[in-house]
Parts: structure tokens; sequence; C-alpha cells
């Protein structure tokens, strides 16, 4: 079915300042942190529409400051202070009490003044809309960092349906919202089951062997590898992932033809390669064997190195970026090259200074390894780890168009040009037709 317009509805505008507090968070000292009772810090409000269930840091605080710092439903909380624009007052909403709770120094909490006029869960999905986000940056203070105060609040203008529109509205997109963190959900399980069946394998060597029993465990012959200055089994090979994948440099975009209208090629930067987002195009002619494919991974040379598979097709990798690809012959899946590649790399981060940001060359990439069994059998298992690939970037690809349509539907549901009815027989539709998609990296 298509989205139809249906009749507009009323919006009214109110002062944020008239239907929320803001209060300031707690000035705490380093001996007070991980221990005592839950804490809000500003990374959980950054990357939560909404508080988790369970906080996961803790602070020791007094009774007094359980009182004057609490969380309670409906609460919601901003981030104070960035060295971004983009950082600045991006929100979290509390929909339950957190009973002896804090919260952080670098976060403000607005609670609600007055009943029925906002709803929380619409408000998460609305203080992150395009719409106050571009608001926000208008009036936010940029000296050395970005700083919220309650003078920009006080400017700040909310344009709000009805709190019975409002209730529609944000238990619709909650329940989308929902269908994403499943989604992250499963994909960190499956994650985590690749990396102990890549443990038992690859590092403990107890992979099954001819009889399915663990190999090492059951007496299989060890020999010691120099290169690797450990033992391995008789017969497995270690080279280099040059030598068993497709390794690609990115191309050296000019940042002239770079632009955010959506002209041209999308362009992959470092900065993209954990988010899976492209907010860059460029309008130069590139050669095709810079297009990325679903489930390479990238590995972003400068900075912190990122490492992440890629869920789209038809985008391009930039410079200073890396992909690896796995081939038809390959002997060694993409997961088992990531474990094994993780250690290089996370050690090279490391020693880099604290003032100094991090590079890696092409020699550290062509230095990377990985072990390649000379059992087929064992080859063969291994295809699991490329079933999970495909899993993960298909449920990252529901995600990413879940995530659009969310963002996309909040305004046209709060001016009435569609009705949760209407969009609620959509989803269903489009949940019927990605489940028919196969999704997969290497079906």
């Amino acid at each position: 079915m298509a989205l139809e317009a249906s009749a507009m509805n009323k919006l009214k505008t109110y002062k944020f300042g008239d239907l929320y507090k803001m209060s300031s968070g707690i000035s705490s000292t380093p001996d007070q942190a991980g221990h005592g009772t839950p804490f809000l810090s500003f990374g959980t409000v950054f990357n939560n529409y909404f508080l988790p269930t369970y906080l996961p840091d803790l602070m020791n605080i007094s009774e007094k400051e359980m009182e004057i710092y609490s969380i309670k439903e409906g609460d919601i909380f901003l981030t104070r202070t960035s060295e971004t624009l983009d950082e600045l007052g991006m929100s979290s909403v509390a929909i339950q009490d957190y009973p002896g709770a804090s919260y952080s120094g670098f976060l403000k909490r607005l609670r609600p003044t007055q009943n029925h006029i906002t709803y929380p869960k619409f408000m998460a999905f609305y203080l992150r809309s395009k719409l106050f986000r571009k608001t926000m940056n208008n009036n936010a203070i940029m000296t050395l960092r970005a700083s919220l105060n309650e003078q920009i609040f006080s400017y700040l203008d909310l344009l709000l349906p009805g709190y019975d529109e409002q209730k529609k509205i944000g238990d619709l997109l909650f329940q989308m919202n929902q269908k994403i963190e499943l989604n992250n959900k499963i994909n960190a399980e499956l994650e985590a089951m690749a990396k102990l069946i890549y443990d038992y394998w690859f590092v403990q060597f107890d992979f099954p062997d001819e009889n399915s029993r663990p190999y090492k465990s059951s007496g299989g012959k060890m020999v010691y590898n120099e290169e690797l200055k450990r033992e391995i089994p008789e017969g497995w090979e270690v080279n280099a992932v040059k030598e068993e994948l497709g390794v690609q440099y990115g191309f050296p975009f000019s940042t002239d033809a770079f632009n955010e209208e959506g002209n041209g090629l999308p362009v992959v930067r470092i900065r993209d390669i954990l988010t899976n987002t492209i907010s860059l195009y460029s309008t130069e002619e590139v050669e095709e064997k810079y297009k990325l494919l679903r489930g390479d991974l990238l590995i972003g040379m400068d900075g912190n190195f990122h490492m992440n598979f890629w869920d789209k097709n038809d985008c391009y990798l930039n410079q200073r970026c890396v992909r690896i690809r796995k081939k038809n012959d390959s002997r060694v899946s993409l997961f088992q090259t990531l474990f094994s590649c993780q250690p290089y790399i996370i050690a090279r981060e490391k020693n880099v200074s604290r003032t100094t940001v991090g590079h890696l060359s092409a020699r550290d990439i062509n230095e990377l390894k990985v072990l390649v069994p000379n059992d087929q059998n064992l080859i063969e298992r291994t295809k699991l780890f490329d079933d999970a690939l495909n899993k993960i970037v298909a449920k990252r690809n529901e995600n990413q168009k879940l995530a659009e349509l969310r963002d996309w539907l909040l305004p046209m549901l709060m001016n009435g040009q569609v009705t949760v009815g209407e969009v609620k027989e959509y989803v269903q539709d489009q949940g019927a037709s990605m489940a028919a998609e196969k999704g997969g990296v290497y079906d």
C-alpha cells in the first residue's frame, strides 16, 4: 500500500521552559565512580533514545544526593556540553523510575511540570528529529565548546500535537524502535557466537577433527611456528591477508567534488565505518574497483582504526580506508579475518600517543596475517561464519530502513498527513517484503 495524506492535525507551540524544569547533574570525584548506585553517563544518553532498563555505570552518593539527582519516569536528559554542535542537546528519555540513581554533571535533567501535555515516548523521537535538532543548533552557544544553558532552554519552542495524538504516535514509533533494538541484540549475540567459535577453533585449536572430536584436546599434532612464536596444528599455514582475500585501498576523492545533497556517488569515509551511514556524495568519476558490496570488511587507517562490516551496495570507498573482501577461492572467512587482525590493530592504537593521531600504513596492512587450515572439512565448517555475517548484514539493513521510515514518518504523523492506522498497515507490508528478501552476501 502507499501512504496517503489525511486530515491535518492541529499543532500548538509551547515554550520548552514552561513545560519542564531544568536541573544540572552531580559533580562527582573519581573515587566515587565504579561502585555504589546506578549512574547515568553522557555516553548512555548520547547513544540511546530511551534510558536502558539497567544503567551500566555506578556512582557512590549520599541519600541526599539521591534525592537531588533522582531519575524518574518522564524525565528527559540532554547532553550539556560537547566539542561539536552535533553532540550538543542529544536527548534520552526515562520511561521508568530508577530508585537511588543519579546523573552526570555533563547532562541536564528536564522534569515535566505539567501532566498530559507531553508524552514521554513521543518526546524521545521529537527531540531527536531534524526539526528540533535544527532549532537546538540555531540557539546553541559555540565558544571553545558547545554548551547548553538555562538561557538557551528558555528560547526553545516545542511544536506539538495534542496529548492523545502524541500517545498514538509515540507508541507506534516506540514499537519500531523496539524492533531495531531487538535486531541489535540478535546481532550482538551472533557476533559473540562467532567470536566464541573462533576462539575454540583458531586460538585453542579445539576445532572438530575427522571424528568430530576437539583436535588439540584429543591429541592432535601441533608444531611450533616461528612467525607466530607459538604452536599451531600440523599442516596449517600462516599467510598474509592480501594473499587470501581481496584487499583494496580507497580512492582519493577531491573535497571540491563533495556535496550533501545526494548528487553523485555515495562516499564512505573513516567516520562512516562504524555507523554504516552516508552523508557525503561526490560528482567525480571513479573506477568500479572502489565500489563496496554488502558484507565487505572495512578498516579506517587513521584515528581509532575503526573496523566494521559494511551493509550497503553501490557505495564508494574514500582514501585512508581499506576494504577486505572474500574471494571465491578464499580459504578463510571475513569473521576469522576480523578476529585475527583485531589484536594487531588494537596494539597499534594503544601505541599511539594521546596527543598524536594514529596512522596505519600500507605496510601495516600488508603485515596482517591469518591462519589457514589444511583440513577441507574445517574449511567447509567455517561457512557458519559466512551465515552469521549474512544474518547480521541483513538485520543492519532492515534497521536502516526502519530508522529511515521512523524519522520520515514523525513529521507526517504530527501534521496528520498520514494516520497511525495507515502506517501500521504499511509497516506490516514492508516487513513481509523485507522478509522475502534474501539479503545475503554469499548466497
